[in-house]
C-alpha cells in the first residue's frame, strides 16, 4: 500500500484521533455567510436530531422526509409545517417586489455582459411561482401522499382543504378530495375561498363540488351561497374584479337579489308584512349560520338572506361591464359619502367614462339626480352619432368638463390632449400643485429620503409647469381581515396596499368618495373592447409603497420598475406626442425627422413616470440613439428628467460603453452640472457614465448643497439588522466609473499647464473630482460580494489624497469590517441599544446613518456606535491591511477586466496583518467591556443593566459564530468583573436547591459526597388511582441536602451586599438564612444557544460557573427538554436532583415535541414521573421547605419597594397597632409564597427595585425593618404567620384535589394533548398510564373550538380507546355531548353522518 493509504487507515483506526476529527467537523463553522444575520446556532443540525417537518420543508430535505416516513421515525407535524409544505405548490402570483428586484438584477447583468435583450423580455423571466423550489411539484405531491397514506392521523391536525385554499394550491385540493383520500370540503371553506383565494383555487373547488356531494352529501353551491356570492366576491381585498366577474359570468353561482327600489316600494306599501325577504345590511360573509341541514335548498327561501353589494365595494370594481350591470340590477346599497371631485379620470376610455358619469348621476347628490335626465340625453346623442369623423371620446370628455367642472384637473388634461379651450368656460385652471423653486429642492432632498422615489415630480418641473406630479399619500398598508374560521391558526397575510397611480391626476385619490382607505391591491388592467378591464391571468397585486421605498437601494433603478397605469396613460398625451412615441417604439426614423421638420420647436411632453418603449432589436435602438445625438437631444430640452429617463431606457438595452454623446442642446448643456449630480445622487450610473465621458474637463460643482447631499446617505443597516447593500452585478461598473473619473482627472492635470483657463480652475475641479470619487468609493463598499482584492485594486487606482474620511469614517470602517468578515458587522448590528437608538432618533428613519458626527447629549438613550468606536485604532490597515499589495496600474479602465480574469484564474494567498481574533477582541473591548464601568452605561439600554445585556449579546454572538473558546473566555471575564465590581452588580440569587445542593448520591461527577437527610412532616401526597375512586395514603418524602467535602473549585461568590442578620435573635425556623450569591443573569436566547450546541462535558462545565445558583440545573434541564437533547438530559437526571412540578414540561402550544419528551422519560426515567398525579403537590411541599430561609430577606425587599411605601410606614410605627403590623406580616408572606411558587419577580429587571439596589441605597429602611423583625415578639408572630400560611396552602391543595380531580383536570397531560390534537402523545401517555385517563366533555368542547376534529374521530373508534377509562360507545352522555357540540359548530355541523 502507498504511504498515504497506510496513514489514512492508521488515523481511521485510532479512536482518539478519529473522534477528534469528527468533533472538529461538527463544531467548526465551515461556511462564510455574506449576510450577518445568517450566522446562528441553528445553521447545523444532525439529520437524526431533525424532527420538525417545517425545518425539513424549508431546507428542501425531501429525501430525509421519505426516509423518516419509511422507518417510522418521529416527525413533528403541525399547522405551520403543513402550511410551508403547501406553499411549495402555491399558484399565487409572485410578489411584485421580488419581480422588481429580479428585473433589476437581470437588467444590470445585461448591461455588464453587453447583452442586448430588452427589459420586456427580462420581465418574462419572473413569471414563476412564489417559491423557487429545488424540486418539482410532483415531488411535493408525493410527500403529501406519503403522509396521507402512512401518517394521516397526524397529518390531518388541521383542515387540509382550508390550508390549500389559504396557500392557493389547487393541485393539493385535487389530490386530497379525489379517491383514495376523499377529504371533505366544508361550505365555510368554499366561502373563505371566494373572499380570499385565487381564481384557480376557486375553480378547482367548483369542479370538485359533485365529488364532495357524492361523498358527503354537502352542496357547496347552495341557495344560501348563491344569495350572497356576489357580495362575498365584492368584499375581497385583492383580485376583486377577477373573482366578481367570474361569478357573475356563471349563472349557476349566484342568485340576483330583488331590486332595492322594488323592495323599498314594498316596504312603504306593506309596512307590517311578515312575508318579505330578509336583507343583510353587511357584505361580510355569514360563516356562523345556524342552519343544520346539509342541503340548504330544503330551507324556505324566504328565510335565506340576500346580501347586497355595498357601494364602497362596488366603486372599487374595475370592470365597466360589472359596474353597469350592477347599477341596472339595482343591487348596490349606499352612495357617495363625500365629494366626488376626483372620481372621473381623463385617461378613462369611452365606455368607462360613460359608466363613471352614470355612477355619479345615480349615487351622487340630489341636485345631480334632478338634472340626470338632461345629461343622459346628451350622452345618448353622442353615443348614437354616426357621422364620419365624429370623435365620441372627445365629445364625451367635453361634456364631462361642462357638466362636472369641479373634477380635479380634468379640464387641464383635456386642454393638454386636444390643445383647445371650451367655449363658455373660464380660463383653463392650473394644476393643483405648482413647482417650488430650486432652493426647495435641496430642502426636499435633505429632509426625508423616503420621498426620494415617491414625490420626485414635485420638485423637478420641466420649466413650463406641465409636468405631471405625484403623491403616494393615499397608500395605506392595510392587512386583509381574513375570515377567521380557526382562531388558533395563523392566517395567510396578503399585501393590501392601495393602488399606486402613476400620475399627478391621482394625487387626490385619497379623497375619493368610495372609501379607498379599505381598498387592497385591486388590479386595474387595460380596458377590453367589451368594456371589461379584467384580465384573469394577469390581475396581480399593485405595487406597494414599500416597493417604491426599496428602489432607492438599487443602482440604475428607473421608471421601468413602476407598474403600468390602469388605463393607457397616453390617452392624456397629445396626438403629436403619441405619434412620436409610436415612432420611437417602431424605430421609424423617417417619421421622427418629419415631425422635427414640420415642428422645429417640438419638445416631447410626457410624464416623467413614462418608461420609453424601444424597438426589440439592439441595432434599431442604436439607430434611435444616433438620431437623437445628431439633434443634440433638443426634443428633451425643457425636461432634464425626461432626457435622463430616455438615456436610462436605452442603457437597459445597450451597454454604456457602446454609447456616446457628441453634443447637447443649449438648455441641457446649461444644466449639465445638475444632470451629473442628479445621476450620481439617484445612482443612475449608466446615465452618469455616458454624460461624464462627454466632457473633456469637469467644471467644479458650484453649489455646496451638492456636496452635502452626496455625503448625506451613509446608511449602513436598518432596524431589522439587514445591511443596506447593492447587488453584485453593479461591481464592475462602479470600479470602471472610478477608473474613468481618475483617468479624467489625470488628463486634466496633465493639460492644465498648457491651458491657463484650465489651470486657474484646477483646484476647484480637483475638489469636484474628489467628491465624485469618494461618493463612488462609498457606493462600492456597499456592493455585495466586494472582496479585498477588488478593494486593493481600487485603492491602487485612486490618488491617496482623494480618499477623504471626513464624512465617511464610521461608514467605511463598518464596511471594511464587513468585507473582512460579516461576523464583525453582525457583532456591531446586534449591540444592545442600537435598535433603540434608531427608533428614538427622528433623523434616522429606522436606519443607522453615519453621515453626521455623534451628539454630545449625555441624556441620549440607545447605543450610538460613533461614540464608542475608536477610529484611531480601526483603520484600513488594521482591518484589511495585507502583505505587499500588487500594483494593477491606473492608466486604463481595462485594468478592471484584466484584474477579474487574473483573480478568477488564481487564488490570492496574501495574509492579513491583523489576526481575526485581535480585531474581534478589540471590538468587544471598545463596544462592550470598556463601557461596563461607565457611570451612565445603563442609559444605552434604556435604564436596564448594560453589563448584563451587553455580555449576554457577546456570549450569544460567540456561539452563533461557532467560537466556544471565546465563550469560555467571556465567562471568565464575567466572573472577574463580578468579583472586582461588586458595587455595580445588580443580580443576586439564593443558594438553596442549587446544583451544589442537588447532586445525587449516585453522581459520579465529584467524589466524597456526604448525604444529610431531612424528613418532611407526614402528608397525603401519594395517591392510588382506580377507574372509579381515588384513595389517599400517608407517606414520608425525603429531601437530600448534599455537602461536598474537599471541593476547592468553584468557590461561591457570596455577596457582601446583604443583611447581617443576628441569628441569635432569629427563630430556628428561619435559620440558616440562605446565602445570597452575586451572579450573572443569562437571558433565554443565551441559554437556548448553549443547550443547542454544547455537549455533555461542556454543559457540566457551564453548570460549574453557576454551581451555587438556585435551581440552575433545572433551568438547564428545561432548555434541553425543548431541544430534545436526550444525551445531556440523561446526564442531568443521573447526577442531579431534577424536581418535576409538571410533566410534560411545556404546553403543546409551545411548538415543541411533547411526544419526544414523553418517549425519552418513559423509556429511560419512568420512575421520576410514575406518580404523575402528585408531581405538583410534592413539588409544592418541597418548596415549602425552602421558603423559610428566604422569607425574612423577601419581607425586607417587599416593604422597601416604592409602591409599598404606605405599608412600610404602617409597619415601622413605634406605637402603632400591633394587629395592623401582624396583618401586614401575614399578607406579605402570602404574596411572597405565591410569587415563589410561580417563580415570579415583577421587579427583577427594575434597577431601583431589585434587592441589591435596595440594600445599597435604602440602608436606613433596611436597618429599621431588620431591628423590628429581630424583636422577640415579631419573631413569634413571623413564625406563627408562616406556619399559618403554609398550612392554609396545604389545605387548599387538598381541597383543589377533591374539587378538581386530576383525571378531569384539563391540564393533565392526556387532556392537554387531546385538546391540541396530538394523537401520538396521547397514545404514548395511555400506554404507560393505562386506565388512568378519560375523555371529558370540556375537552371535547375545547378541541372543537380549536378545530381538532381529527383526534375526536380517532378516539371515536373503540379500538383506539383500549387504555382509556371511557369511550363514546360506553358513555352515552359523552356521545350526546359530542353530537350537540357538532350540531352547533359553524364548520362541522354540515357533516354528521360519521357518528
Amino acid at each position: 500500500m502507498e504511504i498515504l493509504e497506510i496513514l489514512f487507515w492508521k488515523v481511521f483506526k485510532n479512536k482518539f484521533i478519529f473522534n477528534e476529527i469528527l468533533n472538529q467537523i461538527h463544531n467548526n463553522e465551515w461556511v462564510e455567510y455574506d449576510e450577518p444575520n445568517k450566522y446562528n446556532v441553528y445553521n447545523r443540525c444532525k439529520f437524526g436530531n431533525t424532527h420538525s417537518l417545517e425545518i425539513m420543508i424549508k431546507n428542501d430535505l425531501l429525501p430525509l422526509i421519505k426516509d423518516k416516513v419509511k422507518h417510522n421515525d418521529h416527525i413533528k407535524i403541525d399547522h405551520f409545517s403543513i402550511k410551508n409544505l403547501f406553499l411549495k405548490l402555491s399558484k399565487k402570483q409572485p410578489q411584485q417586489q421580488n419581480n422588481q428586484e429580479q428585473t433589476i438584477n437581470n437588467d444590470n447583468n445585461n448591461n455588464n455582459n453587453n447583452n442586448n435583450n430588452n427589459n420586456n423580455n427580462n420581465n418574462n423571466n419572473n413569471n414563476n411561482n412564489n417559491n423557487k423550489n429545488k424540486y418539482k411539484d410532483e415531488d411535493y405531491l408525493e410527500i403529501i401522499e406519503l403522509f396521507m397514506k402512512y401518517r394521516r392521523d397526524e397529518f390531518e391536525i388541521t383542515d387540509l382543504i382550508m390550508m390549500a385554499v389559504k396557500t392557493y394550491s389547487p393541485d393539493i385540493i385535487r389530490l386530497l378530495v379525489n379517491e383514495p383520500y376523499s377529504v371533505i370540503i366544508y361550505p365555510t371553506t368554499f366561502e373563505f375561498a371566494i373572499i380570499n383565494s385565487n381564481l384557480a383555487t376557486i375553480k378547482e373547488l367548483i369542479n370538485l363540488e359533485p365529488t364532495n356531494f357524492k361523498n358527503y352529501g354537502i352542496k357547496l353551491i347552495s341557495e344560501e351561497f348563491k344569495r350572497k356570492s356576489l357580495s362575498l366576491a365584492a368584499h375581497r381585498k385583492t383580485l376583486k374584479t377577477t373573482i366578481t366577474e367570474y361569478i357573475f359570468s356563471n349563472l349557476s353561482l349566484y342568485s340576483v337579489p330583488p331590486p332595492l327600489s322594488l323592495l323599498n316600494n314594498q316596504i312603504q306599501e306593506q309596512p307590517s308584512t311578515n312575508k318579505r325577504l330578509k336583507l343583510s345590511e353587511t357584505s361580510k360573509p355569514n360563516n356562523n349560520n345556524d342552519d343544520n341541514n346539509n342541503d340548504n335548498d330544503n330551507n324556505d327561501n324566504e328565510e335565506i338572506k340576500y346580501e347586497y353589494i355595498k357601494f364602497e365595494e362596488f366603486i372599487k370594481l374595475k370592470s365597466s361591464n360589472l359596474l353597469k350591470s350592477f347599477m341596472e340590477l339595482d343591487i348596490v346599497k349606499g352612495s357617495f359619502k363625500k365629494n366626488f371631485n376626483s372620481f372621473i379620470k381623463m385617461y378613462h376610455p369611452y365606455e368607462r367614462l360613460k359608466v363613471d358619469i352614470r355612477i355619479i348621476l345615480k349615487y351622487g347628490d340630489i341636485m345631480l339626480q334632478q338634472v340626470s335626465g338632461e345629461i343622459l340625453d346628451k350622452m345618448n346623442k353622442i353615443d348614437t352619432n354616426k357621422q364620419k369623423g365624429f370623435n365620441k371620446l372627445k365629445e364625451l370628455r367635453k361634456l364631462t368638463v361642462i357638466e362636472f367642472p369641479k373634477q380635479n384637473n380634468f379640464y387641464y388634461y383635456y386642454w393638454k390632449a386636444y390643445g383647445e379651450k371650451i367655449k363658455g368656460l373660464d380660463r383653463i385652471p392650473p394644476k393643483s400643485i405648482s413647482n417650488p423653486d430650486e432652493q426647495d429642492f435641496f430642502q426636499y432632498l435633505d429632509s426625508n429620503e423616503e420621498k426620494q422615489y415617491v414625490e420626485e415630480d414635485y420638485f423637478f418641473g420641466n420649466g413650463n409647469d406641465e409636468e405631471e406630479n405625484t403623491s403616494l399619500e393615499n397608500y395605506n398598508n392595510n392587512n386583509i381581515n381574513n375570515n377567521n374560521i380557526n382562531n388558533e391558526e395563523e392566517e395567510e397575510d396578503d399585501d393590501d396596499d392601495d393602488d399606486d397611480e402613476e400620475d399627478e391626476e391621482d394625487e387626490d385619490e385619497e379623497n375619493e368618495d368610495d372609501g379607498n382607505e379599505d381598498d387592497g391591491n385591486d388590479q386595474e388592467l387595460p380596458e377590453m373592447d367589451s368594456g371589461s378591464d379584467i384580465d384573469i391571468e394577469n390581475e396581480v397585486d399593485e405595487e406597494t409603497i414599500n416597493d417604491l421605498e426599496n428602489k432607492k437601494r438599487f443602482i440604475n433603478g428607473f421608471n421601468k420598475f413602476r407598474k403600468a397605469s390602469v388605463y393607457d396613460i397616453s390617452n392624456r398625451y397629445s396626438d403629436l406626442d403619441n405619434s412620436y412615441l409610436k415612432a420611437i417604439k417602431e424605430c421609424n426614423i423617417e417619421m421622427l425627422e418629419e415631425v422635427n421638420k414640420n415642428n422645429p420647436n417640438f419638445t416631447l411632453n410626457v410624464s416623467k413616470f413614462h418608461y420609453f418603449q424601444l424597438p426589440t432589436e439592439s441595432e434599431d435602438v442604436l439607430k434611435l440613439w444616433k438620431f437623437f445625438v445628431g439633434h443634440g437631444f433638443k426634443q428633451f430640452q425643457y425636461s432634464q428628467e425626461i432626457f435622463l429617463e430616455f438615456v436610462s431606457s436605452v442603457t437597459d438595452v445597450l451597454s454604456p460603453s457602446k454609447l456616446e454623446i457628441v453634443t447637447l442642446c443649449a438648455p441641457l448643456l446649461r444644466r449639465i452640472e445638475f444632470l451629473l449630480f442628479d445621476t450620481l445622487f439617484r445612482k443612475k450610473f449608466n446615465a452618469f457614465e455616458i454624460l461624464f465621458k462627454r466632457f473633456s474637463f469637469l467644471e467644479p460643482f458650484s453649489k455646496d448643497e451638492y456636496t452635502e447631499l452626496l455625503n448625506q446617505e451613509k446608511v449602513i443597516f436598518n432596524i431589522n439588522g439587514k445591511l443596506v447593500q447593492f447587488d453584485n452585478s453593479h461591481l464592475n461598473q462602479t470600479i470602471r466609473l472610478i477608473s474613468l473619473v481618475v483617468a479624467k482627472f489625470h488628463l486634466q492635470a496633465l493639460n492644465a499647464p498648457q491651458h491657463p483657463s484650465i489651470n486657474n480652475s484646477t483646484k476647484p475641479a480637483q475638489q469636484s473630482y474628489s467628491i465624485i470619487i469618494n461618493y463612488l468609493y462609498d457606493q462600492l463598499l456597499r456592493i455585495k460580494g466586494l472582496t479585498i482584492n477588488h478593494l486593493e485594486l481600487v485603492r491602487s487606482i485612486i490618488p491617496e489624497h482623494f480618499l477623504s474620511d471626513a464624512h465617511s469614517q464610521v461608514f467605511r470602517v463598518f464596511f471594511y469590517l464587513n468585507i473582512r468578515s460579516s461576523k464583525f458587522s453582525k457583532y456591531i448590528i446586534e449591540r444592545p441599544g442600537v435598535d433603540t437608538f434608531m427608533y428614538i432618533s427622528e433623523d434616522y428613519a429606522e436606519n443607522y446613518n453615519c453621515s453626521e458626527p455623534p451628539t454630545t447629549n449625555v441624556d441620549d438613550i440607545g447605543f450610538d456606535i460613533r461614540k464608542y468606536l475608536n477610529l484611531d485604532i480601526f483603520t484600513y490597515d488594521f482591518i484589511l491591511g495585507r502583505e505587499s499589495i500588487q500594483s494593477y496600474g491606473t492608466d486604463t479602465v481595462d485594468s478592471v477586466d484584466k484584474f477579474n480574469n487574473n483573480n478568477n484564474n488564481k487564488k490570492n494567498y496574501k495574509k492579513y496583518i491583523t489576526q481575526f481574533d485581535t480585531i474581534l477582541k478589540e471590538l468587544m473591548k471598545q463596544l462592550s467591556h470598556d463601557i461596563c464601568t461607565n457611570i451612565d452605561r445603563d442609559r444605552i439600554t434604556g435604564g436596564q443593566d448594560f453589563f448584563n445585556y451587553s455580555l449576554s449579546a457577546d456570549l450569544r454572538f460567540s456561539l452563533a459564530i461557532g467560537r466556544k473558546d471565546i465563550f469560555w473566555e467571556l465567562l471568565d471575564w464575567i466572573q472577574q468583573y463580578i468579583t472586582l465590581n461588586e458595587n455595580l452588580i445588580k443580580y443576586q440569587v439564593y443558594q438553596f436547591n442549587s446544583p451544589y445542593e442537588s447532586l445525587l448520591p449516585t453522581s459520579t461527577i465529584y467524589p466524597n459526597v456526604k448525604i444529610i437527610k431531612k424528613e418532611l412532616p407526614p402528608s397525603t401526597t401519594k395517591t392510588k388511582t382506580t377507574s372509579t375512586t381515588t384513595a389517599a395514603t400517608t407517606t414520608t418524602t425525603e429531601s437530600r441536602i448534599l455537602k461536598i467535602d474537599n471541593f476547592e473549585n468553584p468557590i461561591p461568590n457570596e455577596s457582601s451586599v446583604k443583611i447581617n442578620w443576628n441569628e441569635n435573635k432569629l427563630d430556628e425556623s428561619f435559620k440558616p438564612i440562605s446565602k445570597l450569591i452575586n451572579s450573572f443573569k443569562f437571558f433565554e436566547d443565551v441559554l437556548d444557544s448553549i443547550c443547542k450546541v454544547m455537549n455533555v462535558n461542556e454543559i457540566q462545565r457551564f453548570i460549574q460557573y453557576n454551581f451555587f445558583e438556585t435551581s440552575f440545573q433545572f433551568a438547564i434541564y428545561s432548555y434541553l427538554v425543548f431541544m430534545n437533547r436526550d444525551d445531556v438530559l440523561s446526564f442531568l437526571l443521573n447526577n442531579y436532583n431534577i424536581e418535576f412540578d409538571i410533566f410534560p414540561f411545556f404546553l403543546p402550544e409551545r411548538r415543541y415535541s411533547q411526544y419526544l419528551e414523553c418517549k425519552f422519560i418513559f423509556e429511560n426515567h419512568f420512575e421520576r414521573v410514575k406518580n404523575i398525579s402528585n408531581l405538583n403537590i410534592e413539588w409544592c411541599e418541597r418548596r415549602d421547605l425552602d421558603f423559610p430561609s428566604t422569607v425574612l430577606n423577601g419581607f425586607v425587599k417587599f416593604l422597601c419597594k416604592e409602591k409599598n411605601i404606605a405599608i412600610y410606614n404602617q409597619f415601622i410605627q413605634e406605637n402603632g397597632n400591633l394587629e395592623i403590623r401582624n396583618k401586614i406580616i401575614k399578607e406579605t408572606i402570602e404574596v411572597m409564597k405565591i410569587e415563589l411558587d410561580a417563580n415570579i419577580d415583577e421587579d427583577e429587571d427594575d434597577d431601583t427595585e431589585n434587592f441589591a439596589f435596595i440594600l445599597r441605597n435604602q440602608k436606613h429602611k433596611v436597618l429599621l425593618i431588620q431591628s423590628i423583625i429581630e424583636q422577640p415578639d415579631t419573631q413569634l408572630y413571623f413564625k406563627s404567620a408562616l406556619d399559618q400560611v403554609l398550612l392554609e396552602l396545604k389545605e387548599k391543595r387538598k381541597t383543589d384535589k377533591i374539587n378538581s380531580p386530576f383525571i378531569e383536570n384539563l391540564k393533565n397531560p392526556f387532556l392537554q394533548s387531546f385538546i391540541y390534537g396530538d394523537i401520538k402523545t396521547c397514545d404514548i401517555i395511555l400506554k404507560y398510564y393505562p386506565n388512568q385517563f378519560k375523555i371529558t366533555k370540556d375537552s371535547i368542547t375545547k378541541a372543537l373550538k380549536l378545530d381538532r376534529i381529527h383526534i375526536i374521530k380517532y378516539y371515536y373508534k373503540v379500538d383506539n380507546c383500549k387504555n382509556l377509562i371511557n369511550n363514546f360507545k360506553n358513555d352515552n352522555n359523552l356521545l350526546k355531548h359530542l353530537k350537540n357540540e357538532l350540531s352547533k359548530h359553524p364548520i362541522y355541523k354540515y357533516h354528521l353522518t360519521w357518528l
